[in-house]
């Protein structure tokens, strides 16, 4: 889900507000609140950041005397405040409240390239929007009426002051924006770690209700289609179309990526290319793709610092198994044993100093058992969108393939570092889109 931090001022303490992608409207400048669907934090100089429940969240509507709090939101503008500790003043942040979420409260009847004809549903009051038309089938507005800033939308509550949104004419289709809110497109190289600055946003019409993505070179192709609740049902094209999931139509691209490490976006003419870079790990192009070089690699870059952050590590090093088509679950105990770590271990006069034994003996530990914490989260790595039955039984042969190499592998009767690296693509595929399938067989 797409998030939007919004932060008051640069008091000692304030109230900061993440919106979900429900709280978007892509004809709406400014996001709308929705209790459910948003989360709440407490800042504190220092990068004190604790999230609470809404439970200890009060509300003030806008212009009302400063200490005059409710624990319900008011119609209208709003400040929001998370309550602070004793008598600890918090400083507010200003939002927008409906009172419905902004998938019923606005939608689109009608578009061609001249107008654009809304409908809303609001009980609460009355509604005016400037340079507009009042017409049976909607409010109908010339898209060049729009400008750069929008058209102002009155709302008047029967209960509260009257407010002013502002409806803008959104870019129409799939769009993709940087850290910095510049819309991006082509050939497109981002660091895994950047990847969730990344934000993609779909505004479809009835001529421009759909886009295309292939994941990890054509491994998965699927078509994300406009549905009438304003959110995208994935369907998967090599499967007659069949429905594998719903995502919303803005999030971060992380999401859209689907775990995946490359992606092609398609739509209309449009083209985007991204290939995950991540931060390469120092030596890893250099390493021959076998299980004791890659456990004398890690090694390496284990013991190259003196505190060494193990969960960034393991970050970088899970990194490779795309660029370079292996999983570290496909190594063994054996793998990483004292005799295939000669040469980087100072193993010289251990007999005739235990204080260095035990230091050499502490290391290993912690290695091996940072090795095995790393082929667990390999093993239970998988997409975040699943294959579903019908798709694991049209590739059982394929999956069960699969896993007799790992399974003669596992049994010396096979080495899986053998394999061409499409055979072990394959593998990763079928592991991380059909995990359940794929591990119940192998452990069967």
């Amino acid at each position: 889900m797409s998030s939007n931090n919004t932060t008051a001022s640069n008091a000692s303490a304030w109230t900061e507000v993440e919106y979900s992608a429900r709280c978007m409207s892509p004809y709406i400048s400014t996001p709308i609140y929705i209790p459910e669907e948003t989360s709440y934090y407490l800042c504190r100089e220092g990068g004190v950041r604790e999230q609470h429940k809404l439970t200890f969240v009060v509300f003030r509507a806008e212009g009302a005397d400063p200490d005059d709090w409710e624990d319900s939101p008011m119609m209208g503008c709003l400040d929001i405040c998370v309550l602070g500790e004793g008598d600890e003043e918090v400083e507010p942040v200003e939002a927008v409240y409906l009172g419905v979420p902004t998938e019923q409260f606005i939608n689109v009847v009608r578009e061609d390239d001249n107008e654009i004809v809304f409908d809303f549903t609001w009980r609460y009051g009355s509604i005016s929007i400037d340079r507009a038309t009042k017409t049976d089938e909607g409010w109908v507005i010339k898209k060049d009426d729009f400008g750069e800033d929008g058209i102002a939308m009155h709302l008047t509550p029967r209960k509260g002051n009257a407010f002013t949104l502002r409806l803008v004419m959104p870019y129409v289709g799939f769009s993709l924006t940087d850290d910095k809110g510049n819309r991006v497109s082509g050939d497109i190289e981002i660091k895994h770690e950047d990847v969730s600055n990344y934000n993609y946003c779909f505004v479809g019409n009835p001529s421009n209700d759909r886009f295309q993505i292939s994941l990890d070179d054509n491994k998965l192709n699927y078509m994300c289609v406009l549905t009438e609740d304003n959110r995208l049902s994935v369907r998967d094209m090599r499967e007659r179309l069949a429905l594998v999931d719903e995502i919303e139509t803005e999030g971060t691209l992380d999401q859209l990526l689907m775990g995946a490490h490359s992606i092609l976006v398609k739509n209309k003419s449009s083209r985007w290319r991204i290939q995950l870079t991540g931060e390469d790990v120092d030596g890893a192009s250099d390493v021959e793709i076998n299980g004791v070089a890659l456990a004398r690699f890690a090694f390496e870059r284990y013991t190259e610092d003196k505190e060494v952050d193990e969960d960034l590590l393991a970050q970088r090093l899970m990194h490779m198994e795309q660029r370079y088509a292996f999983q570290w679950y496909w190594l063994c105990d054996d793998d990483w044993s004292h005799e295939n770590l000669e040469g980087l271990m100072d193993m010289e006069g251990l007999d005739a100093d235990p204080e260095k034994m035990m230091r050499q003996a502490l290391l290993f530990n912690r290695y091996e058992t940072f090795m095995k914490r790393l082929a667990a989260f390999s093993y239970i790595s998988q997409r975040t969108i699943q294959g579903d039955q019908l798709q694991a039984r049209n590739n059982k042969r394929k999956i069960a393939r699969c896993v007799r190499h790992l399974l003669a592998h596992r049994a010396g009767e096979e080495n899986v570092w053998e394999l061409d690296e499409e055979a072990r693509k394959e593998i990763q595929h079928f592991h991380g889109t059909f995990h359940r399938e794929f591990v119940a067989a192998l452990e069967e």
